[in-house]
Formats: C-alpha cells, structure tokens, sequence
C-alpha cells in the first residue's frame, strides 16, 4: 500500500505532464473532424434519441418523475465518457511505444492522460445536460452540488480500469476485444435505459447481486443530483446511502487495484512494446 501512494506522490509531480499529454490527445482526436469536439455531445445526443424510441416508444418503458428523454440522458452521457476513457486507454502504452523508448517518465502517465483528455470532452456535455434540463423546466436541489464528487468517483474508476486493461494490453493482444465486450455487456447490466423497479420486479434475489455493479450507485446519484425527487422512485430496500458507499467502496479499490496491476507488468513493457 505505501507503494501505491508513492506512484500516486510520484504522478502529482508529474501533473503538467499528464496535462500536456490530455490536450494533446485532444488536438490529435479533433484536428481533421469538421465539427471537431462537439463530437462529444453529438454522439451520446443520438444515443439518447435512438434509445428514446426502442426503449420508450417501442417497449413502454416508463419513469415516474421525469420525461423518459431526460432520465435517459443523465446516464448515456456520464457512460459515453466512461466507455470511451477506458476503451481508448486501453491500446495508450502500445500507441505511445516511441515516446516510452526514448525518454523516462512514469508509465501510468499515459493512460491516466487519457482519461484525463476524456474527461476535459466530458465537462461541455455536462453544461449541455443542464441546459436541457433548465429547458425541460426541471427543478435543481441542493443535491446538484454532489456533481463533482460523483464525477471523481467516475473518473477514479475510469483510471484503474484504465491502468489495468493498458498494462495487461501489452503483454495479451486480444485484451481490447475482450474491454469492448465487456463494456457493452456492462451498459446492458446498468440502469441506464431502464429504471432499476424493474430490476427489482424481475427478481429480488438478481437485485442483490444486481446492487454489486458500481455503476448502479453512480446512475442513481446523478439522477439524484438533477432529478427531484429521484430517491422515491427507487424500489424498496434500495437505500440511496448503501449505493453511495458501496460505490464509493468499489471505485476507490479498483483505482487501487489499478496501481498495483500496472506495477506489475510494467517491467515487460520495454520488452514488450
């Protein structure tokens, strides 16, 4: 454990590096793309459109205290910079191999600027998820000032899946497969498109296994922060402060977890890469 926060004291002091990486990484994504970065709202946009109408049209899902539309996008746009942090880092040691060659530097840089570049595209959709939800009339409590915090629990997540998958990418070449697998499986396996009552309607017993997913926690408290009214909707025996620190619990162990996994194999890279 000392060693871990050793990596971390380590990467602090390295923070303008990782700033440096992100905005380049920016730069690169968005160079040639005609509308450039507002490809990180047009995306999850659509996403939220096309899942509006399989999910609300088409199978009559329904949510009680918001417009299916909004209660859509306040998870598909924290999940769209999620999925693309972890899924881009993934491949980051190996499509970095010339800079790991030539110059010395923490490795975990890498893929944690990547997150970092992820999240930098997320900040313009967060504006535009409250501006539509200043625009749907929807009413903000004080839980909005939860934001940060459920971001960094995000992001923290992000980073030690980030540091595991990159690092264990090196040395197996079909872990990207495997990562875009299992995000999409995981999106699936999160109350994303539909409202977690009927989790709890299909079985109570898949519920308590159901709750183990992390980002059950992180859905409902965004939708905690900007929907009113959100805690009442959950089913009964779902506490919102068992998810919050079950949550909490989980991201800080797998960013954790992170550190010591890319320790790990980070003596192959120079091999390997």
């Amino acid at each position: 454990m000392p060693g871990i926060f050793k990596q971390i004291k380590l990467l602090i002091q390295y923070r303008h590096l990782i700033l440096d990486l992100a905005v380049k990484d920016i730069r690169v994504k968005y160079r040639f793309p005609a509308l450039g970065f507002l490809w990180a709202i047009i995306i999850p946009l659509v996403t939220v459109i096309v899942m509006k109408f399989i999910f609300s049209t088409l199978m009559q899902v329904k949510t009680e205290n918001c417009p299916f539309f909004i209660y859509l996008m306040t998870a598909v746009f924290p999940w769209a910079y999620f999925a693309t942090s972890v899924s881009s880092a993934t491949e980051s040691i190996l499509n970095n191999r010339e800079l790991i060659k030539k110059t010395y530097f923490p490795r975990q840089i890498i893929p944690i600027s990547v997150v970092l570049a992820n999240l930098i595209n997320f900040i313009p959709s967060l504006a535009v998820m409250l501006l539509i939800l200043v625009f749907f009339r929807m009413p903000f409590t004080v839980w909005i000032f939860l934001l940060p915090g459920i971001i960094f629990l995000q992001t923290i997540l992000a980073i030690g899946l980030a540091l595991i998958f990159s690092s264990v990418q090196v040395v197996l070449r079909d872990v990207k497969y495997i990562v875009e697998l299992l995000l999409m499986i995981w999106m699936y396996l999160s109350p994303a498109f539909y409202p977690l009552t009927m989790v709890a309607d299909f079985s109570r017993f898949f519920l308590k296994i159901y709750l183990l997913n992390p980002f059950v926690g992180l859905f409902c408290l965004y939708r905690l922060a900007m929907l009113k009214g959100f805690v009442k909707t959950l089913p009964a025996g779902v506490n919102i402060c068992s998810l919050a620190l079950w949550s909490i619990l989980a991201c800080s162990g797998v960013f954790l977890l992170g550190f010591l996994v890319f320790k790990k194999y980070e003596t192959h890279f120079s091999d390997l890469v």
